[in-house]
């Protein structure tokens, strides 16, 4: 685990970042970056023979207050909007980053002219925060979210972010939100949703020269009830593509998510509540589920196989559970995936920030005749899509030893 000061500290004199920047600072001075309220902290404890097993909250931790003091049935939160105190936003204008603030009003004044309105020019990340049983609050890699919005926004020609400004971003907005941050013990986090979006006027095609990035706030239980869900039916789409070869799949910007609506929807209706697309030049490639990464397991051969595309946008919780299989002795595999080889794999994964993973129970495919194959897997939840599972879980949570440095304490 890793505190805020020597995180960034590190940032700083690693560095590489070019272009725009925000002003710059010192680790000792990040502070007068932002500048939120701090929450007071509160005295109140649970018991820990509460109906909600090991829900506990501290009373001072290094004065950034105590999670879980918010009003909410933390036992009942789903994966919902909520209101919470504040989300924090920053403004480029005149060739750099003007100082973030808190705001409480959950409402924006946009421009009718603003590029993300008329060209789409906006993406955005997803994260979260954990209360430990000591009471502390602890970011999940968010400098893997810090690059990849940068990597997102120099697709579509926004400015950058210093990954240390959106680390320290993240920081104070669930500083200054600290009560909606769900207790220890309730499976629930605090879901953190920057974005970035060209906030100033263009009729013609070209980037702004004003820009708006905020981080919003919400708290979040299980994805699904108890945690991990029994396996679900998913179905291969060949009607529509996520995503051109050559395009923006790999860019976490918003039309894409958009681009599912209708294919998402319409599986739905037929009982698939998850899809998967093929890659959109030959339609015979996996590429990825609407908003998960698509992971194969072959347990016999200890493998672990994931598409390599650049179509396919690059998960951070892919990249930790393939770093959690390789500590286990598994060999990953980054490649093409032919849709054959799906009848190979004992287990199929679905794998994101929401839900970190979901297993597969089965991929139904319907040809233009409305014949339909199927690819079966298993029928509870494999053995080692639990164990990956439970194991980055477990480090979220502080229960297990950190041992790559992901969790970054709140202060």
């Amino acid at each position: 685990m890793r505190s805020l000061t020597a995180a960034l500290a590190l940032l700083l004199t690693t560095s590489t970042c070019q272009g725009f920047v925000a002003p710059t600072s010192s680790s000792h001075n990040l502070h007068q970056i932002i500048t939120p309220t701090t929450t007071t902290p509160s005295s109140t404890q649970f018991n820990k023979q509460q109906p909600l097993s090991r829900l506990s909250v501290a009373t001072d931790i290094n004065a950034v207050g105590a999670p879980g003091t918010a009003d909410l049935p933390w036992s009942e939160l789903g994966f919902e909007f909520r209101p919470t105190k504040s989300h924090l936003r920053m403004t480029y204008r005149d060739g750099k980053w003007q100082e973030a603030e808190m705001v409480e009003s959950p409402y924006i004044n946009v421009h009718i002219g603003a590029t993300a309105l008329h060209y789409g020019q906006a993406c955005f990340e997803g994260l979260k925060a954990f209360a430990h049983e000591d009471g502390s609050v602890n970011l999940f890699r968010p400098d893997e979210n810090a690059k990849r919005i940068n990597r997102s926004g120099h697709r579509v020609m926004m400015p950058e972010i210093p990954v240390e400004t959106f680390i320290k971003a993240c920081n104070d907005v669930v500083k200054d939100n600290v009560a909606y941050v769900p207790p220890y013990g309730s499976g629930g986090a605090l879901y953190l949703r920057p974005l970035l979006f060209g906030s100033g006027p263009r009729i013609g095609l070209q980037p702004a020269e004003e820009y708006t990035f905020i981080v919003m706030v919400i708290p979040v239980g299980d994805y699904y009830k108890g945690g991990l869900a029994a396996p679900v039916d998913g179905l291969i789409v060949d009607d529509y593509d996520r995503a051109a070869p050559k395009g923006v799949g790999a860019a976490k910007v918003a039309g894409n998510y958009a681009a599912d609506l209708i294919p998402n929807m319409a599986a739905k209706k037929k009982g698939f509540p998850i899809c998967l697309y093929l890659d959109a030049a030959t339609h015979t490639l996996v590429e990825e589920f609407s908003t998960s990464n698509f992971i194969g397991i072959d347990n016999e051969n200890k493998k672990y196989i994931t598409p390599k595309s650049p179509s396919v946008l690059p998960s951070i919780t892919n990249k930790s559970l393939q770093t959690l299989a390789k500590d286990e002795g598994m060999t990953v595999e980054q490649r093409d995936i032919e849709i054959a080889e799906l009848s190979t794999f004992d287990e199929v994964i679905a794998c994101g920030t929401a839900v970190v993973v979901t297993p597969i129970g089965s991929l139904t495919r319907f040809d233009e005749n409305g014949e339909e194959s199927k690819y079966q897997f298993t029928e509870d939840v494999g053995e080692t899509t639990r164990r990956l599972y439970d194991t980055v879980r477990n480090i979220q949570n502080g229960e297990i030893e950190d041992p790559h440095n992901w969790n970054y304490k709140v202060e």
